[in-house]
């Protein structure tokens, strides 16, 4: 490790951590902003990043989940005076460790070594990331071919997809039929219109179609995934919606598809988006997609009953769920 950017809107802070990291034998550059920070790093990379968590504008954690994206290989130390920022949500942003206002010399140089270690796995995680993307690009462009194949053989575009799906990832369409049953079910009860109803019940259908791209590894594997698997395995949504925006009589899905996998108080993914800015039928489809996964078996766990189902349900309202959603679904079952 050999150069740090140090990023604090406090210029005697700055200078002082400088002074520090200096002394350490580490080249130093300083940023006011999370915005001037990406700036120079887009002019030079640096290794290390000592963040403070309050700025004007965006604060550390924005800025750590930027560099994750733009920088993965920048280990990122955060430093804060607020004393409810805990270990656990630093961990959830990727960081290398948690510095507490005030700190003295002995504890940057201990984040500084901490930072070293992360960057190291960083970098071995790189390279099996690597590693996964070739494999998703070659299970993609299999995809294509088998669905030119089918296409050219007078199949239409959604028969030809179910059939893709069924040969691929047989599971997974099972539970998709399940779940266009249950989000069915949904849009009755909240009295959608015809059409998006009908459009609701092709994305349902088809909102984990790209699982059919990720690594067998992943899609077998007999217990819980891992975080790093689970980033692999979350690219799914993306690549689904891609595979359905290509399809003309199906790309209105793409959408719904795409936001299937936010959370109605925020912190899904791929995009964090929040209460009414996810559509309807996403907060549908991921209501119906919750229930079916929690009563469903697991090689790692056990099948969980419909009223611990509808508990879980309840539990994460607003966090996970819709409400108006939730609160729909469960008249739908008491009704059967």
């Amino acid at each position: 490790m050999n150069s740090v950017l140090i990023v604090d809107d406090e210029p005697a802070v700055r200078d002082v951590i400088t002074r520090w990291a200096t002394s350490f034998g580490l080249e130093t550059r300083s940023a006011s902003s999370a915005e001037d920070a990406l700036i120079k790093l887009r002019t030079r990379p640096c290794d290390l990043a000592i963040v403070d968590v309050m700025m004007p504008g965006r604060d550390g954690f924005w800025l750590a989940e930027q560099m994750h994206r733009t920088h993965p290989e920048t280990a990122v130390v955060l430093a804060t005076a607020r004393p409810d920022v805990s270990d656990g949500e630093c961990a959830q942003h990727g960081v290398a460790d948690l510095l507490v206002k005030p700190f003295q010399r002995d504890r940057l140089q201990l984040a500084v070594e901490r930072g070293r270690f992360w960057q190291r796995d960083a970098r071995a995680d790189q390279q099996w990331l690597r590693q996964l993307n070739t494999e998703l690009r070659d299970g993609m462009e299999a995809i294509a071919r088998d669905l030119s194949g089918r296409l050219l053989h007078g199949h239409d575009e959604q028969t030809a997809l179910r059939h893709l799906a069924a040969a691929r990832v047989p599971r997974t369409l099972a539970h998709s039929e399940r779940v266009a049953r249950y989000a069915g079910g949904i849009t009755r009860e909240m009295g959608v219109s015809n059409g998006e109803a009908a459009l609701i019940a092709i994305a349902a259908l088809f909102h984990d179609i790209g699982k059919a791209a990720m690594p067998l590894a992943l899609l077998t594997k007999p217990s819980a995934l891992s975080d790093r698997e689970r980033t692999i395995m979350r690219r799914h949504v993306d690549l689904g919606a891609d595979l359905l925006e290509s399809l003309p009589t199906l790309s209105a899905a793409a959408p719904l598809v795409r936001a299937s996998h936010e959370w109605f108080g925020g912190g899904g993914y791929p995009h964090g988006l929040k209460g009414a800015a996810i559509p309807l039928g996403s907060r549908i489809i991921t209501v119906a997609d919750a229930y079916d996964a929690i009563t469903q078996h697991r090689a790692y766990r056990n099948q969980v009953e419909s009223a611990d189902a509808v508990n879980e349900l309840l539990r994460c309202c607003p966090t996970q769920f819709d409400p108006a959603v939730v609160g729909a679904f469960l008249r739908v079952l008491s009704s059967h």
